[in-house]
C-alpha cells in the first residue's frame, strides 16, 4: 500500500481522532503499518490498465488504472504473474508508467497522470518516494542519466500536451529546463533515447504530432541545459506520416529507425533519414507499436491486440550502381512476415502494449499487454522466429494471461466483506455490492452506498475489529445499524459536509445516485431531510462550497453530473440556487471566485464557462 491513499470501492479508517478502546486500536495496528486499512469482499477493485511496464529485472510488472491505482505484480522466472501490492496515491487516470533510475542500484518507477499529478514508487516497498503537481499531461516519459557526465539522479525526459520536451529532475520532480524547437515547434507524440556505443554520443529523437522528425544532441547539450540556455534541435525532417505512435533506433545496427503511425510502419536510414522501407496495415486494424528484436527483426502491434514479427531482406540494390541522374541509388530492405502472437476470444478494448528485452538470464524477449478489463497477458517471442513446413506465418502461442480477480479466486478461504452480515438481514439483499463509501471519524459511523440502492450505516471500527477477528456473533448480535432507503438505482457518492467544515449540521449526510437524485439524511434518526431531483443523469461527485463562500447561508454544496451540469444546492433552504447546463464535454475542476461569487467550471476540451451564483 502507498503512504498516500485514496480509496475507491473501499473502507478507510483513520485512527488519528478516534477516542476508542486501546485494545480496538491495538488490533487494528497490528495488521497494518499505516494508518488505514482496506478490505475487499470477493470482487476484486476496478483496475481498467491504461499504462503498463515491466522493471529492468523482469521481476515486476507495474501497471496503471483508469481509476488511478498502480499495482505491482510478481513475475517469476517462469513467467507466472501474481498480483503483490495495490498502490493508491493518484487522483485521476494514469496516463504513462517509466523507470526512474538505474534500476540494480534504486527500482523505482514514475508515474503521471491526466491532471498532471506525478509520484516516484519504490517496487520493492512499495513506497511514493517522491510526488509532485504540475500543469502538463504526459504521455511519455523516458530516464536518462550519464553518470561521467552528469550529477544528481538524472533527468525525466517527457512529452505531452504540452510543446516539445521537459526535461524534469528525476528526484525533486522539479522541471529543470526544455529542449525546444527553432521551427515547427508543437505537441511530441513520441520519442526515443539514442545511445551510440560506437562514439559514446546521446541523443534524442522525437516526432511530432503533425509528422516533424527532430533530433537534440544530448551530450553536447548537458552544459546549456544546466545554465539554463536555448537547446533546439538539431536536425529536422518531415515524415509523411500523421499521429505517430512510435519511434525506435536499431542499436543492434547503429543505421535503422523505425517509426510506426496508424496506417503503416517505416524504417528510414538514420545518417540521412531517407525511407528505406514501408509497410501498411491491414484493412481494419491500427498500428499502435512497435520496437526492434534484433538486427534486421521488427515486432509491430496493432491497437486491437494482435503484432506481427518481421525480417527486413535486402532488396539487392547496391549502393555503387548509379542511375542516370548521377545520384547514387540507396540500398533498400523489404518485410518478410515470420510470424504472429495469438489471441484471447474474450479481449476487452482499450490495449496497451510493450516489448521487454532486458533480462541478464534467461533472456526472455517478452511481449506484454493490458487490457481495459484488468488483464495482463504475456508472449514469449523467440530468440529465432520460424515460419512453419509450408512457409506460412507460424502464431506464438500466449505464455501467461492473469487479472487481479484471478488471485482472489485463488484464496478460497476469504472471508466477507465488512458488511455481508448485513446484507443476509431481513433489512438486505444478499447481493448488495458496494458502490460508494465513506467513514465519518467523529461520529465512528461507516457509511456505505450500495448498487441496489440502500445505504447503510453501521459502526465503523467496532464492526472493523469483529470482521478482523471473525468474531461473527458480535457481528449479528451487539452492533447497531440503519438502512436509509430512498435512491430507486446505484448509489454512486456519499459526503457528510460537517467533517471538514463546521458550517454545516452535524447530522446531515449527503448522497447522490444514479437515478440523479441527491438526497440529505439526518444520519442519526435516518429521516430524509431534503430531496433534489436533479433530472441530469447519474450524480457522479458532491462538493462542499469553499470557506470563503460569500453567500449569507453556508450551507451549500456542489454536485456534478454526468450530462457535464453543475447544481448548487442549498441545503438549509431545500432549494436548487443553480443548475448550469451549458457544458458541451464532461466537467473537469470547479473554482470559484470568491469576490465576484463566480463559479468557474473547466471541461474536459479546455473550454471555461463562467457563471454568476447570485443572479
Amino acid at each position: 500500500m502507498g503512504n498516500s491513499l485514496e480509496m475507491l470501492d473501499t473502507l478507510t479508517w483513520e485512527f488519528e481522532q478516534q477516542t476508542t478502546s486501546r485494545k480496538a486500536y491495538e488490533v487494528l495496528s497490528i495488521m497494518v503499518s499505516v494508518q488505514a486499512v482496506a478490505m475487499w469482499g470477493k470482487m476484486a477493485p476496478s483496475h481498467s490498465i491504461t499504462a503498463i511496464m515491466i522493471t529492468d529485472d523482469q521481476q515486476t510488472i507495474v501497471t496503471g488504472s483508469q481509476e488511478g491505482q498502480i499495482i505491482l505484480w510478481d513475475l517469476s522466472s517462469e513467467l507466472k504473474i501474481s498480483s503483490k501490492e495495490i498502490l493508491f496515491g493518484h487522483t485521476a487516470s494514469v496516463t504513462c508508467l517509466a523507470k526512474a533510475r538505474e534500476f540494480e542500484k534504486q527500482p523505482y518507477v514514475v508515474s503521471a497522470t491526466e491532471n498532471g499529478e506525478m509520484c516516484v514508487w519504490n517496487v520493492t516497498s512499495g513506497q511514493c518516494i517522491e510526488n509532485a503537481r504540475l500543469p502538463y499531461r504526459h504521455t511519455a516519459i523516458y530516464y536518462y542519466h550519464c553518470s561521467f557526465r552528469m550529477t544528481g539522479e538524472g533527468w525525466l525526459l517527457c512529452c505531452g500536451e504540452y510543446q516539445d520536451v521537459l526535461i524534469i529532475d528525476a528526484k525533486s520532480l522539479d522541471v529543470l529546463h526544455t529542449l525546444s524547437s527553432s521551427e515547427s515547434s508543437d505537441w511530441i507524440n513520441c520519442m526515443c533515447i539514442v545511445h551510440s556505443a560506437r562514439i559514446q554520443e546521446d541523443s534524442l529523437v522525437a516526432v511530432s504530432i503533425t509528422g516533424v522528425l527532430k533530433v537534440w544532441d544530448l551530450s553536447a547539450s548537458l552544459n546549456s541545459i544546466q545554465e539554463r540556455q536555448s537547446v533546439c534541435e538539431k536536425e529536422s525532417k518531415s515524415l509523411d506520416c500523421i499521429n505517430c505512435q512510435a519511434v525506435r533506433f536499431c542499436t543492434y545496427t547503429e543505421r535503422l529507425l523505425l517509426v510506426v503511425s496508424p496506417t503503416c510502419w517505416q524504417v528510414y536510414d538514420y545518417c540521412d533519414f531517407s525511407l528505406l522501407c514501408t509497410e501498411f496495415c491491414k484493412s481494419g486494424q491500427c498500428f499502435a507499436g512497435g520496437e526492434v528484436l534484433a538486427a534486421y527483426r521488427l515486432i509491430i502491434w496493432t491497437e486491437d491486440g494482435h503484432s506481427y514479427i518481421y525480417q527486413l531482406l535486402n532488396s539487392g540494390l547496391s549502393k555503387s550502381l548509379y542511375p542516370a541522374d548521377g545520384k547514387v541509388l540507396k540500398e533498400t530492405v523489404y518485410p518478410h512476415l515470420l510470424c504472429f502472437t495469438g489471441m484471447k476470444e474474450n479481449k476487452s478494448f482499450p490495449f496497451v502494449m510493450g516489448f521487454m528485452n532486458e533480462r541478464k538470464e534467461p533472456f526472455y524477449k517478452i511481449l506484454f499487454s493490458g487490457e481495459d478489463s484488468g488483464r495482463i497477458t504475456l508472449w514469449h517471442v523467440p530468440d529465432v522466429p520460424v515460419s512453419t513446413f509450408d512457409g506460412s506465418p507460424k502464431e506464438i502461442p500466449i505464455t501467461a494471461t492473469w487479472t487481479l480477480q484471478d488471485n482472489f479466486d485463488k484464496h478460497h478461504s476469504m472471508s466477507e466483506g465488512i458488511i455481508d452480515h448485513l446484507c443476509a438481514s431481513k433489512d438486505g439483499i444478499k447481493s448488495a455490492v458496494v458502490s460508494s463509501s465513506v467513514y465519518i471519524p467523529s461520529l465512528d459511523k461507516l457509511v456505505c452506498g450500495c448498487e441496489n440502492g440502500k445505504i447503510f450505516v453501521t459502526l465503523g471500527l467496532k464492526t472493523a475489529r469483529a470482521r478482523l477477528l471473525e468474531n461473527i456473533s458480535l457481528l449479528k448480535d451487539n452492533l447497531p445499524y440503519k438502512v436509509l432507503n430512498g435512491h430507486s438505482s446505484k448509489v454512486t457518492c456519499l459526503l457528510y459536509p460537517h467533517d471538514k467544515s463546521v458550517r454545516f449540521d452535524p447530522s446531515w449526510l449527503l448522497s447522490g445516485g444514479q437515478d440523479s437524485i441527491v438526497i440529505c439524511w439526518d444520519i442519526f434518526t435516518g429521516d430524509i431531510l431534503h430531496q433534489f431531483s436533479l433530472q441530469s443523469g447519474p450524480v457522479m461527485e458532491l462538493l462542499r462550497s469553499p470557506e470563503n463562500y460569500r453567500l449569507k447561508d453556508h450551507s451549500i454544496v456542489f454536485c456534478v453530473c454526468s450530462d457535464h451540469s453543475v447544481a448548487i444546492l442549498h441545503l438549509q433552504k431545500g432549494v436548487c440556487l443553480l443548475h448550469a447546463r451549458k457544458h458541451l464535454f464532461p466537467v473537469k475542476k470547479i473554482k470559484f471566485d470568491p469576490i465576484e461569487n463566480l463559479l468557474i467550471v473547466f471541461c474536459e476540451d479546455c473550454s471555461v464557462y463562467i457563471w454568476e451564483i447570485e443572479t
